[in-house]
C-alpha cells in the first residue's frame, strides 16, 4: 500500500494537482496490514491526518475485512476497489454493508501472475483505478512508477505497468469482467 500511495501521489504531482500521501503502519513486522492515505486536491492540502471519510478506498488484501472493520462510515457516494476473485454482486451480498455503494471487484493478483509472475498487484490495481475515476493519466502514472520504481529493473517496471494497462482496460474497453452496483 505504500509504494501505491507513493505512486499515486507522485503521479497527481505530475498533472499539476496536490497530493500529500502518508503510511499508517500496525505491528513493526513484514506482511502486518498497512494503510496509506493519499488526499488530492486542485489546491494546497491543508489538512493533515488520517482519512476518516474516503471518497475512494482500495482493498489490495480481502482478508483484511476479517481483522478491520474497513466499510463502517463510509460515506454514500465513496468507490470500492477490491482486489478479489469474487465478482461484485457475490461480494456485496457477503458485505451488506456496501451494497449500495460503488463496488468493483478486479483480481488484480491474476493479472499481477500472468505480468509478474508475482502476486504484487499494488501497481496492476491504481490501472484499475485510473480506468474507473480517470483520476491521473496514463502518462503521469508511467512516469510516476518509473521513478517510485526505479531502483529495480527497468523490464519488472515494464511488466508492472503492462499489467495495470491491462486492468485499466478491463474498464475502459467494454468492460470484461467488472460490474458495478
Amino acid at each position: 500500500m505504500v509504494v501505491t500511495s507513493r505512486i499515486l501521489g507522485t503521479a497527481t504531482l505530475y498533472d499539476g494537482l496536490y497530493a500529500q500521501d502518508f503510511p499508517l503502519y500496525g505491528a513493526a513486522r513484514r506482511g502486518a496490514p498497512v494503510m496509506a492515505f493519499v488526499r488530492i486536491d486542485a489546491g494546497p492540502i491543508l489538512l493533515r491526518g488520517y482519512i476518516a471519510k474516503p471518497d475512494i478506498l482500495m482493498l489490495l488484501d480481502e482478508s483484511i475485512i476479517e481483522v478491520k472493520d474497513v466499510f463502517s462510515n463510509l460515506p454514500a457516494d465513496c468507490t470500492i476497489i477490491i482486489n478479489t476473485t469474487r465478482n461484485t454482486r457475490d461480494f456485496k451480498a457477503a458485505h451488506p454493508e456496501i451494497k449500495y455503494l460503488r463496488v468493483f471487484c478486479v483480481d488484480g493478483t491474476g493479472i499481477a501472475l500472468e505480468y509478474l509472475k508475482k502476486p504484487i498487484p499494488n501497481v496492476v490495481i491504481i490501472g484499475f483505478l485510473i480506468g474507473i475515476t480517470h483520476l491521473i493519466t496514463v502518462d503521469a502514472f508511467k512516469k510516476a512508477v518509473r521513478d517510485e520504481l526505479k531502483k529495480y529493473p527497468p523490464d519488472l517496471i515494464d511488466k508492472n505497468i503492462a499489467g495495470a494497462l491491462k486492468a485499466c482496460e478491463l474498464v475502459t474497453g467494454a468492460g470484461a469482467g467488472v460490474t458495478a452496483r
